[in-house]
């Protein structure tokens, strides 16, 4: 024997001197109990509900935790004023900014020589936050959810479901699931457990309920709870919401799984950004490229494409190399139309609403004219008599 069984031992010591990193967007709009779910997840009161931001901040809030001489860094991110604009549209930018930022940042750092001190920020799940008004998905959560889950596996929570009786629950989680089918929008899409899936496909989306506050429940344990006149809503009792189920899926089972999907959703984007970094290459060289960029994928070509990123490398006076994602462009590009839009039809409503003031005004004068001349036959007449 040569030990080869102590692997997994010296594994598991390893994990526990290096410890876990773990990033996660808490991602709805205000009032759907985001800072509750976190300081119920962790059975700890990190965060109070009092705290202030600026408009459109996204904000990061880190945190060490230890359970068994075993530590993880968990850093939680969210938008406090998400959803809260009269205009709504392309709230979600900045979340989808900040995701992108941290992986453009992880791919700079990959291709220093000494990475020694290499900082891995990368957002490895997004919760996001649906009111429960038993409804059509709102335009806001469709499209978040949808640009979302295009760069980190996202998953869907129903929030406060204690509000919603059994039937209503149950409808609202149909609504949301056939609405996610219809606009192609994927629960965990890298997630490829078998097991893992299983389970996120039966509870999705998750009815969730938070509570900070201790109860003794009829069997006389303590639990966290809501109180209510006609009874006791547990937090951890699967039948009475999915918390147990999500925080498995979070935390003390699939984990593992949620880290091994960003891993794939930042090597499409290492991919992309790559590519554009490559086209932006040979606009500047301004040469003919012999080796064309759709066929510079996996292994073919590999040579050709080293020499060509290693010539974007060296040209020192291209800002344009360390530019953001060209998809920030677009998306800023596509706000700017939407509001251009928004602007012309409001000018228009304004010119037709003008008219028709004019047009009213013209008829209130015109009667206005008709009475004085009446008045004024009356006076004569008077005056006569």
């Amino acid at each position: 024997k040569v030990g080869l069984l102590n692997l997994p031992v010296q594994k598991e010591m390893w994990c526990k001197r290096k410890g876990a990193q773990f990033t996660m967007i808490l991602a709805g709009c205000r009032g759907t109990g985001k800072t509750t779910f976190l300081n119920t997840l962790v059975g700890e009161e990190l965060e109070s509900e009092i705290t202030t931001c600026e408009p459109m901040q996204v904000r990061d809030r880190k945190y060490h935790l230890q359970e068994d001489k075993f530590d993880m860094d968990l850093t939680v991110v969210d938008m406090p004023d998400f959803g809260a604009n009269i205009d709504n549209q392309n709230t979600w930018l900045p979340l989808v900014k900040y995701i992108e930022y941290q992986y453009r940042s992880y791919l700079i750092q990959e291709e220093q020589p000494l990475r020694h001190q290499l900082k891995d920020n990368r957002v490895h799940v997004c919760v996001y936050f649906i009111n429960p008004t038993n409804t059509e998905l709102s335009s806001l959560d469709i499209e978040s959810m949808k640009e979302i889950s295009k760069r980190v596996s996202l998953i869907p929570v129903i929030a406060r479901s204690d509000t919603l009786n059994k039937d209503e629950l149950h409808n609202f989680k149909n609504i949301i699931t056939k609405t996610l089918k219809q606009n192609e929008i994927e629960v965990c899409k890298y997630v490829t457990d078998t097991f893992a899936t299983e389970k996120i496909n039966t509870h999705s989306p998750y009815a969730i309920i938070g509570s900070n506050v201790l109860y003794t429940n009829p069997d006389g344990k303590l639990v966290r709870a809501r109180k209510y006149g006609w009874g006791m809503v547990e937090v951890e009792n699967s039948d009475h919401c999915d918390f147990v189920h999500i925080r498995d899926l979070l935390m003390s089972e699939h984990l593992l799984d949620l880290i091994s999907a960003m891993e794939t959703h930042y090597i499409l984007f290492r991919q992309r950004f790559l590519r554009q970094r490559l086209n932006s290459a040979k606009t500047a060289l301004n040469q003919t490229d012999p080796f064309p960029l759709n066929a510079l994928n996996g292994e073919e070509d590999g040579l050709a494409s080293y020499v060509m990123y290693k010539k974007t490398l060296g040209l020192d006076d291209m800002v344009m190399l360390e530019k953001y994602s060209g998809e920030e462009e677009q998306l800023q590009q596509e706000a700017r139309n939407h509001l251009d839009d928004i602007i012309r039809k409001q000018e228009g409503k304004f010119r037709e609403h003008k008219a028709a003031l004019y047009t009213k005004q013209k008829i209130y004068n015109n009667d206005l004219e008709e009475i004085y001349q009446t008045v004024r036959l009356l006076e004569k007449e008077i005056e006569k008599l």
